[in-house]
C-alpha cells in the first residue's frame, strides 16, 4: 500500500480556501514549493496582504510533508489536522499551534512539520514583515496500489 498526504495551500486570517491547489507527496518528502506558491498566487496578494499588512505575500522556500502516523497507517485511518501560525520577518514559522485534528496523532505529525517550513518573508515597501495568522490544513489520506 502506498500512502500519501495531500497538502493544501495556506490560508490567511483563519479562512478556509475554496479554490486552493492541492499537492500530493509521499509522507516525509519535500513539498513542491513551486506548486504551493502557485496555489497561493491564485488567491492574490490582497488575500494575504489585506489592510496594508504587506505588499508582497510570503513565498514558500522549503517544506517537508508530515510523516503519516504509524498506527494510523496500519489501521488505514485517514483524517486531517489544522495548524495556525505566523511567518516572521526572517521567513520562519512562529507561534504555530494545533487548531484541530481528527485524531491526536495527526496533530502530533502535522505541527512539527509545519514548524520546520521556511518562507521568503512578506514585505511592505521592500522591508520584511511578519504576517498571519495563516492556517494550513493537512489532510492525511491513503492511496492503495493497483
Amino acid at each position: 500500500m502506498k500512502h500519501c498526504i495531500r497538502v493544501s495551500t495556506a490560508a490567511v486570517l483563519a479562512l478556509s480556501l475554496t479554490a486552493c491547489a492541492t499537492l500530493e507527496t509521499d509522507a516525509g518528502a519535500s513539498v513542491s514549493a513551486r506548486a504551493y506558491n502557485q496555489g497561493m498566487a491564485t488567491q492574490g496578494a490582497d488575500y494575504y496582504c489585506g489592510a496594508g499588512h504587506c505588499d508582497q505575500p510570503p513565498r514558500l522556500v522549503s517544506a517537508v510533508a508530515p510523516t503519516y502516523p504509524t498506527a494510523a497507517l496500519r489501521a488505514e485511518r485517514t483524517g486531517q489536522a489544522s495548524v495556525v501560525f505566523y511567518i516572521d520577518e526572517d521567513g520562519a514559522v512562529s507561534d504555530a499551534t494545533l487548531e484541530s485534528a481528527t485524531s491526536p496523532d495527526f496533530g502530533q505529525a502535522a505541527l512539527p512539520a509545519v514548524r520546520s517550513w521556511k518562507y521568503r518573508p512578506a514585505t511592505r515597501a521592500g522591508t520584511p514583515v511578519r504576517v498571519g495568522p495563516m492556517r494550513q490544513i493537512i489532510p492525511f489520506e491513503l492511496e492503495k496500489d493497483g
